[in-house]
Order: structure tokens, then C-alpha cells, then sequence
């Protein structure tokens, strides 16, 4: 790497991380905003709040990192391009492509970082914070031991279960107990969510119940079902993509798989953590053939808006795509890396009308 190179990459990295600071100041801000009204809950104090958004930091860099990596890039190229530098370099005889190659060492950098952020250290910690704010937030009787969580509704039982992760919690299982107090039926679910009407939300739900006319099981991708519980239970019971790491998510595809299960929704979140990985490295090149070209004049606003509008695109089409999984039982290798592939598309059409 010559002086060009590490001066080129350098002032981007710079301009990312002034981005990174403004968007993670805001972004922490409001996550902190968000918990002051659970303060006072149970045990919920202020230094807990603190500590849950602490360990969200990791997890929240890594979902901005990809827009902020094209903010950042417009920035410094078009600061260096407005004080003529990036002219100068090019009547200097530096060719596009070598431009191109400073700018990607940069963004090469910032896939690194993605890449150590998503593969264990941003879901870890956000599992963790995520779990020291659910039991802070449930009362002491609540927690039978430190392996599980114990309740009970009536003559149903509940038991909470360590996640694959080891971070967290995984199973949901119940027990119905009949009027005698005789175990009648005997069920799992993978994960749990509260809609809007307050129902529990149980996926890949498998039941066995005990009758007179013998024993008969089910399974079924998702059930509704009402109980009298906590929400913030939730935080325990749900086994969460975002909160595995990628070994942890591979090892629990490899679980739904083998148990016939559902695992659709994880083998998205998978290939699309992959693809926001490259994603970054995209987003940095991208920048440069906008500042060399159609807004080699332009103010700092106007490539703010470029890098938010494009940003902002590539986060809708993501949700929207990971969404369609579910719903239209799409392909989630596919619909995971159309977003990058599209990406892809315009950055290499872009870099063909740089002169």
C-alpha cells in the first residue's frame, strides 16, 4: 500500500467513523429514551437500563455499519474532490481503477469489522444485555434456578429452556395437567411472540396428549395460544436469529432439520448476514463513482441525501424480501443476496460511466 492508497483509505475510514458516531449517538439515545418508563419495574434501576443499551452498541454498529459505510465514503471523497485533490490525483496519471482499489481497501476493512461484529460479538452481546434485562425486569420467585424457568397458569405448566446459544433462552415447554392433577398433554415450541391482541405466538409447535383412546402427537409450524404471562418472558423464551451467533445459527438450522422443522426463516437470516458483510464493502465503492461523476459539484447535503436514499433502499428491500420468505415460501438463499446482487449491479454500472 503506497502513500495514495493508505491516504485514500484512510480519510473514508475517517468519514465512516464520524458517521458511525453521529448515528450510534442518536440511535443509543433513543434506545435509551425507550427504557425509561420500564425503570422502577421489578427490579429494573437506571444502571440496568445503561447496561442493556451498552451491550446493544455492537449489534446496533453492525446493522448501520452498511449505510454509514456510503455516507462516510460520499463524505470524504466528495470533500477531497471538492478541494481538488481527486482531480489532481487523476491528471497525475492515477487511473480509475487504481482509485477504485484505494477505495475498496477501505471497505475491505469495514467487511473485516462486519464480519468479527455479526459472527459472535454483537449477538452475544446483545443476547446477554437482552437477558440481564428480562430477569431484571421478572420477580425473584419467578426464577426457579439458573438452568430454567418455572411457572405456572391455572393447570398449565411452563418451563423456559437454555437456548442452543447458551445465551438466552430456547424452548418453550408446557404441561396440562387435567382436574385430578394427571398430566394430560405434553408440548413444545421453539420460540415465542405476543401479537397485538396479546396472544402467545408458538412456533414450530409440537404436542403429545394423553387420552383415554390412547396417546395421539402433532406438529405444526406456528399455533396461537392465550396465557396470562409476561411479556417480558419473552426475552428468555425466544430463539432469536439476530442473537445467535453464526455457528450458533448453523448448529440450530442442523436442529430444525433433523427434527423436520421449519428452518426457512433461519437460513435467511444467515445468508443475509453474509450478504451485509459484502454489502459493506459495496456500499464503500459505490460512493466513488458519484463523487467523480454526477456529484463531483455537489454540496454535502445533496450526497447525504443520495447515501441516505440508496441506504435506506437497501434496508426496505432486505425487510421486505425476509418478509416474503415466510409468506410466499420464496428461496432464502436467493432472496438473502438479491438485495447485494442488485447492489452489485449499480455499482459496476456506475463505475463504467466514471471517465
Amino acid at each position: 500500500m503506497n502513500l495514495i492508497d493508505r491516504y485514500i483509505a484512510v480519510s473514508v475510514l475517517k468519514g465512516v467513523l464520524i458517521v458511525v458516531l453521529v448515528l450510534l449517538g442518536i440511535v443509543t439515545f433513543v434506545e435509551f429514551v425507550g427504557q425509561l418508563e420500564d425503570i422502577g419495574a421489578s427490579n429494573y434501576q437506571l444502571r440496568d437500563a445503561l447496561t442493556y443499551v451498552a451491550f446493544r452498541i455492537p449489534r446496533l454498529i453492525f446493522l448501520m455499519l452498511p449505510a454509514a459505510a456510503l455516507l462516510g465514503a460520499l463524505l470524504s471523497l466528495g470533500n477531497m474532490a471538492v478541494h481538488h485533490e481527486l482531480t489532481v490525483m487523476r491528471t497525475s496519471g492515477v487511473s480509475r481503477l487504481r482509485l477504485l482499489s484505494s477505495v475498496g481497501i477501505a471497505g475491505f476493512a469495514l467487511a473485516v469489522i462486519m464480519a468479527l461484529l455479526g459472527n459472535s460479538f454483537a449477538p452475544s452481546l446483545d443476547a446477554y444485555g437482552r437477558q440481564l434485562r428480562a430477569q431484571a425486569m421478572l420477580d425473584e420467585s419467578s426464577l426457579a434456578n439458573a438452568r430454567a424457568i418455572w411457572l405456572k397458569e391455572g393447570d398449565s405448566i411452563f418451563s423456559f429452556r437454555p437456548g442452543v446459544d447458551g445465551l438466552g433462552f430456547g424452548g418453550v415447554y408446557l404441561f396440562e395437567l387435567d382436574g385430578d392433577g394427571m398430566l394430560e398433554q405434553v408440548a413444545r415450541a421453539d420460540s415465542a411472540e405476543i401479537d397485538n391482541s396479546e396472544r402467545w405466538l408458538l412456533a414450530n409447535y409440537a404436542e403429545t396428549t394423553f387420552g383415554d383412546a390412547g396417546i395421539e402427537a402433532s406438529i405444526q409450524r406456528s399455533t396461537v395460544q392465550e396465557y396470562d404471562l409476561s411479556p417480558e418472558l419473552l426475552g428468555l423464551s425466544e430463539v432469536r436469529h439476530d442473537l445467535l451467533s453464526m455457528a450458533s445459527l448453523k448448529r440450530y438450522i442442523a436442529y430444525l432439520e433433523e427434527n423436520d422443522l421449519d428452518s426457512n426463516r433461519y437460513w435467511t437470516a444467515y445468508w443475509a448476514r453474509m450478504a451485509d458483510i459484502v454489502s459493506a464493502l459495496l456500499m464503500t465503492v459505490l460512493a466513488l463513482p458519484f463523487v467523480v461523476g454526477g456529484l463531483r459539484s455537489a454540496s454535502t447535503g445533496a450526497r447525504l441525501v443520495v447515501g441516505l436514499v440508496i441506504g435506506l433502499g437497501y434496508y426496505v428491500t432486505t425487510r421486505v424480501l425476509a418478509n416474503g420468505v415466510e409468506v410466499f415460501e420464496l428461496d432464502p438463499f436467493v432472496v438473502a443476496w438479491v438485495p447485494s446482487l442488485l447492489l452489485l449491479l449499480i455499482t459496476g454500472l456506475a463505475l463504467l460511466r466514471i471517465r
